[in-house]
């Protein structure tokens, strides 16, 4: 009797083996890809947009993210490191973001995931949210502010329906005086570090840019403070508020 052929023989074994290999391998991206460092490539708008939330520093910058590398990474949180005349002045998280360019509101800024080629393209809005005392504070005045206006708008002769009513002063004041002690857009250079912190750490991202007030950008600024006395910017957003688009050279 024949002894039975080694599988290892066996052309058909091998071929099935060969199928079976191609098929695994289908399902994984090609060994460069793999192999490639785990990379962020990131490109801003070449404008900074300045501005304030009564006397709250706030800035935007479109932000362009791509992945380069061949693992899916995970962008964590962004921030703006903000220095004038080589003093620092303001850290400013990544709170917001516009979803579409045609987008009127923001959506808060959360992690996200972002897979090997694709891009992630938005304009971001940097500013650090109020303390809870801040915050609390900041409540009751507006709350006292909105109910003399209210009471003042409804006591307007006849004929004067569109006309502006001003709050009492000392409703005002208190965010006369939250402007001027938290406003920081003063003449001068400024250097913004933008950091990108990504898992794993170190596809993270950081560089420096350089941007310049004039006092006429610091004037502008300041004027948003005229309209309070009418509940703008405070009760209602004024579209002169949405700041100031300033050049911005990358160092």
């Amino acid at each position: 009797m024949a002894l039975p052929t080694p599988l290892y023989f066996d052309w058909t074994f091998w071929a099935a083996v060969l199928a079976l290999v191609a098929i695994v391998l289908s399902q994984f991206p090609p060994l460069r890809i793999v192999l490639r460092p785990k990379r962020l490539e990131v490109d801003v708008h070449s404008r900074i947009r300045i501005t304030h939330a009564v006397g709250n520093p706030n800035a935007s910058l479109l932000v362009g993210i791509r992945n380069t590398g061949g693992r899916q990474l995970r962008v964590q949180s962004m921030a703006l490191d903000i220095s004038r005349d080589g003093k620092e002045i303001s850290n400013l998280p990544s709170n917001q973001y516009f979803e579409l360019p045609s987008s009127a509101s923001t959506v808060l800024f959360v992690p996200f995931n972002i897979n090997p080629g694709d891009a992630w393209t938005h304009s971001v809005t940097f500013f650090n949210e109020n303390d809870r005392f801040t915050e609390k504070a900041f409540r009751k005045n507006v709350s006292a502010l909105l109910t003399d206006i209210r009471e003042k708008i409804q006591a307007r002769p006849t004929g004067q329906e569109n006309t502006l009513v001003e709050a009492k002063y000392e409703l005002v004041a208190p965010f006369y005086a939250l402007m001027d002690d938290r406003f920081v857009w003063l003449p001068g250079d400024y250097i913004a570090e933008l950091s990108v912190l990504t898992q794993p750490g170190t596809a993270s991202f950081k560089k420096k840019y350089r941007f310049t007030l004039f006092e006429s950008d610091t004037e502008d600024l300041r004027a948003h403070k005229d309209d309070y006395k009418y509940g703008g910017g405070i009760t209602y957003n004024v579209d002169s508020h949405a700041g100031s688009n300033i050049p911005l050279t990358l160092l």
